[in-house]
């Protein structure tokens, strides 16, 4: 499946010539004038096929990371910076005993136990605040069920390319 910023962009050259091809088609040109136009259609023609060879390796790289991330041994997360899961993998969910779709959405902190949850806000604040390197900590999940779950969250920010914070990535091992 394409992504979204790809498909437009080739849908957006792909218009471009497109209606470049019916403009000459409908004018009578100076020949010099249509011979310019041909030229930059070709232009247009190769950069497109470049666009969608590269749209292609970029969804294959795509599959490869979320293969990665779906089927990676330890439990992943991936909040914005309200601390709000927007990813999970598969093993996050079932360390948690649910299914993955109750996590999105949800606080990451709906889900540590509570005399925990102030270590979580508490380094959540310093992933933000200085995103060069990952924070470690022991801590407790809690499962809907009741039960509790010993082991280390790390965290670090994924920082945007100019200034601020894009979200957090998040690692639990259970001990």
């Amino acid at each position: 499946m394409a992504e979204p910023r790809t498909t437009w962009l080739l849908a957006t050259v792909n218009a471009v010539r497109d209606t470049m091809i019916r403009r000459l088609e409908e004018r009578a040109l100076d020949p010099e004038v249509e011979r310019d136009v041909q030229l930059a259609l070709e232009e247009i023609e190769t950069m497109w096929e470049e666009l969608a060879g590269q749209a292609q390796l970029l969804e294959l790289e795509h599959a490869r990371y979320r293969d990665f991330f779906e089927h990676a041994p330890d439990a992943y997360a991936v909040t914005d910076e309200g601390c709000n899961v927007r990813e999970a993998n598969l093993a996050f969910a079932e360390l948690l005993g649910v299914v993955r779709a109750d996590l999105l959405g949800k606080p990451l902190a709906r889900f540590v136990a509570e005399p925990e949850r102030v270590a979580l806000l508490s380094n959540l604040m310093r992933a933000v605040e200085d995103a060069t390197g990952p924070l470690t900590w022991r801590s407790r999940l809690l499962c809907p069920s009741g039960k509790a779950i010993e082991g280390i969250f790390s965290v670090r920010a994924i920082p945007l390319h100019k200034s601020g914070v894009a979200g957090l990535c998040w690692l639990f091992r259970a001990d």
